[in-house]
């Protein structure tokens, strides 16, 4: 429910007091009763952030704005932590997640056609006529994910099939991000079940080198087909801008342009930034574009310095930190921390800090943490499984 609640209302002009209304119906429903987690401090003093940027700041209306649109989404997510908090087990939010992310795959083909979808080549990728299409493909790879996570640690069942027409979308949309995020996820989850099961076996090891054999040649084969000509020649590009070596598509090219802006100016200040939402800003002066910086880092080192950094960045640490001592407790544990170095991985490529999605995984991660503390309140004493 939530998860395709929080894509396809971004769909109306008016997603925001659409929002604001259906979490005013919630609040109804459920008998709303705030309480104060870790989870608010950690997302209020980013917000606190934001909000004290302005007076530094190039433009201080650019930074409140921003601030503003991350105080809704921690208002909204608060109340539904009031209500997921009560869960016994979170493996029931995360199959809603993956359940409700499924829906918004199948009604993706409902909207563009199924011939569209299909169709998409090099030269045709969907458009953001429903929803952006980076947002989509996003959502997709990260509850196929979610649905290895059951399969290789819960049950293997044949929900697992849903994740081929997904995987459709995520070619369609040809959204790099997408893609690397869906390769390492699925590759993280089975690492991490192998090494658990080592205990002086060869066995493991030799697994992990057939899996991930298998899936290169899987990824080989798939770029060559018509479908995924489009998201490979677009992998290429990144490659080519990440390392140097080889021809960069247009749009990597500039992408690289916007991070090197960002890096530039964080050199001229360090500490602080420009203020929170005012990166774009470099990019108008360099290229009259009106744009931000296509890189979560470069973003937030340009608008906020080494303290905006760390107050973003710390949310995430935070949570890897507690979580690496539940990995070999809990396998829902270890989806997390494949979460969270997904999102690490995944900031270079994309500006996520005022977008909704990421905070209600953020919160699906700090309800984990208040379950594994109730439930393994010594973990280093809980012997090993």
């Amino acid at each position: 429910m939530t998860g395709a609640f929080l894509a396809i209302v971004n769909m109306f002009p008016i997603s925001t007091s659409l929002f604001f209304g259906i979490m005013f119906i919630v609040l109804i429903l459920t008998n709303f009763k705030m309480e104060f987690y870790t989870y608010h401090l950690m997302t209020l003093q980013f917000c606190l952030f934001c909000y004290t940027s302005t007076f530094w700041a190039i433009n201080g209306r650019y930074s409140i704005d921003q601030a503003n649109s991350i105080f809704q989404s921690i208002i909204c997510m608060s109340i539904f932590y009031a209500y997921y908090k009560n869960l016994k087990d979170i493996n029931i939010l995360l199959k809603i997640t993956m359940w409700s992310g499924y829906v918004v795959m199948f009604y993706t083909y409902f909207f563009y056609g199924l011939d569209n979808v299909v169709g998409a080549s090099e030269e045709q990728r969907l458009n953001s006529e429903f929803n952006n299409v980076n947002s989509l493909a996003i959502l997709g790879a990260q509850v196929i994910i979610i649905n290895a996570y059951f399969f290789l640690f819960v049950k293997k069942d044949f929900s697992i099939l849903m994740a081929l027409p997904t995987l459709g979308i995520i070619g369609a949309t040809q959204t790099r991000k997408a893609f690397v995020m869906l390769v390492a996820g699925i590759a993280l989850l089975y690492l991490f079940k192998e090494l658990k099961n080592t205990k002086g076996s060869i066995i493991p090891f030799i697994k992990l080198f057939i899996f991930f054999a298998v899936g290169i040649m899987v990824i080989y084969f798939l770029s060559q087909t018509p479908f995924f000509s489009g998201l490979t020649h677009r992998m290429d590009g990144l490659i080519a801008s990440i390392t140097g070596k080889g021809e960069m598509d247009s749009s990597s090219a500039l992408r690289k342009f916007y991070r090197d802006l960002g890096w530039t100016q964080f050199k001229e200040t360090p500490l602080a930034g420009i203020g929170i939402g005012n990166a774009h800003i470099l990019v108008w002066r360099a290229s009259d574009q009106n744009t931000y910086l296509h890189c979560n880092y470069a973003e937030l080192a340009a608008d906020g310095g080494v303290l905006g950094l760390f107050s973003y960045y710390i949310m995430y640490l935070y949570v890897l930190y507690k979580e690496m001592k539940y990995v070999k407790i809990e396998h829902s544990a270890i989806l997390i921390v494949v979460l969270v170095l997904i999102k690490l991985i995944l900031d270079w490529g994309a500006v996520t800090y005022y977008s909704k999605l990421p905070y209600f995984t953020l919160m699906t991660m700090y309800i984990h943490l208040d379950l594994m503390r109730i439930k393994h309140p010594k973990p280093k004493k809980i012997p090993i499984r």
